[in-house]
């Protein structure tokens, strides 16, 4: 049985991130949503949502790197910080919610021993 989850390739700011929702990023986001993590799934906040996760997902995989910002600090996002710079398109939300789902899904019994990567994009896409 493949276990490895779903990962979607996110360039920011000249980097890019391997964005998979994991249990770093669930708890993240529970943690955000004040303890539950049912409110990020409502659907009443469909964008903040998005960016919660993206947040989540994009300080784990920094975190992972080891990447710094110009302070030595490891590198954390927030929603808030990535909706002031994020144009609404830019936002894979779509993807991200895939991503989510995918992780909290149990795999069917003729998908055991597949492949889950997706493959990368190619430029322009």
């Amino acid at each position: 049985m493949d276990i490895r989850q779903k990962t979607l390739p996110f360039v920011f700011e000249g980097r890019t991130y391997k964005l998979t929702c994991n249990m770093n990023v669930l708890a993240d986001v529970q943690e955000a949503s004040g303890g539950t993590i049912s409110p990020a799934f409502d659907g009443k906040r469909g964008m903040k949502n998005a960016l919660m996760f993206l947040a989540a997902m994009m300080t784990d995989y920094a975190d992972e790197q080891g990447w710094t910002d110009a302070d030595g600090m490891p590198l954390e996002f927030t929603w808030r910080a990535l909706g002031r710079v994020l144009r609404p398109e830019a936002v894979p939300s779509a993807e991200i919610f895939s991503l989510v789902i995918d992780a909290l899904t149990p795999p069917k019994s003729g998908d055991v021993g597949k492949n889950t990567q997706q493959p990368e994009p190619t430029p322009g896409n």
